[in-house]
């Protein structure tokens, strides 16, 4: 009696071959049939056209257009945004500039001027009445550098000035001033550069006197000359000098209190002629000569 086949076919097993991977045995023919219409029912299913009745069609097109036109709402919101921002800015900037250009709201007050450098001989009172043609003027357009130059015109004592805006209405004022290093016959007094200044209440009392006959074209050059030669003379020759005079240049001669004469000669080399001359002021004589310091004579 033959015994039913089963249903049920077992597969062979896989062979382990030495440690490698298990040999799977080949498919049969019915095998791949059975996958290759598997996988072509598969692939008809997935490109299948579904076609859509008209009321479908009605729906789907009339939320497109829905889709569009809040697509359309929201570009104008964001036109009408931008043109509100630039409006807003346009006006923001206007605005300031109108205020800090024109408005009096940030107009010169010569009240509120601060000034740094002042003394008794270019006071704060006055720079402020200099200052005072500006009142009024908006600070963004306030002159800085014509208003430094008209201090420095103004008072031969300013050497230099600047001139600093101070919002919201103020200015301040850095003055650089002269220091007069010698005073002449004249009521004046001079300083480094030679420039000849009023003493406007300057206690001259300690400054040496000078005098030039330099032709009038080179008074100031001359004036800067024996200027320069009496800022480097000690406080002990400084007490034994009455007077210091200059014909020329290269000509400057010292009168000390006891009449003798110091020969200086030109600007030059001052700190070694000044220790030259302390240690000749100790021996008598009546004309001292340090023109070339490294050979000084004296004589009577």
């Amino acid at each position: 009696m033959n015994r039913e086949k089963s249903a049920f076919v077992r597969r062979p097993k896989a062979t382990v071959v030495s440690g490698k991977k298990p040999v799977r045995p080949r498919k049969s023919r019915n095998e791949l049939k059975r996958e290759d219409g598997a996988n072509k029912s598969g692939s008809q299913l997935a490109t299948r056209q579904v076609t859509l009745s008209s009321k479908d069609k009605g729906v789907v097109s009339s939320g497109l257009a829905k889709r569009r036109e809040e697509l359309k709402q929201v570009k104008r919101r964001q036109r009408r945004r931008k043109i509100v921002i630039g409006v807003l800015v346009a006006l923001l900037v206007g605005t300031s500039g109108y205020l800090l250009g024109f408005s009096p709201v940030f107009a010169y007050d010569s009240a509120k001027t601060r000034v740094m450098g002042a003394n008794s001989q270019v006071t704060t009172q006055q720079v402020k009445e200099e200052l005072a043609n500006y009142a009024g003027r908006p600070l963004l357009r306030f002159p800085t550098s014509e208003a430094a130059s008209s201090l420095q015109r103004a008072n031969p004592w300013v050497k230099q000035a600047k001139v600093k805006r101070e919002f919201p209405r103020g200015i301040a004022v850095y003055l650089t001033l002269r220091t007069p290093v010698a005073k002449t016959a004249q009521g004046k007094v001079v300083d480094l550069e030679g420039k000849l200044l009023p003493d406007q209440g300057f206690d001259t009392s300690k400054l040496l006197e000078v005098a030039s006959s330099c032709p009038q074209s080179d008074i100031e050059d001359c004036l800067k000359s024996v200027a320069q030669v009496v800022q480097f003379l000690p406080a002990e020759i400084k007490q034994k000098i009455k007077s210091a005079q200059v014909a020329r240049l290269d000509n400057v001669e010292l009168q000390l209190q006891s009449g003798a004469k110091v020969i200086w000669g030109k600007n030059g080399d001052n700190q070694k002629k000044a220790q030259v001359l302390t240690v000749l002021l100790q021996r008598a004589g009546s004309i001292y000569n340090v023109t070339d310091y490294a050979h000084p004579t004296i004589s009577n």
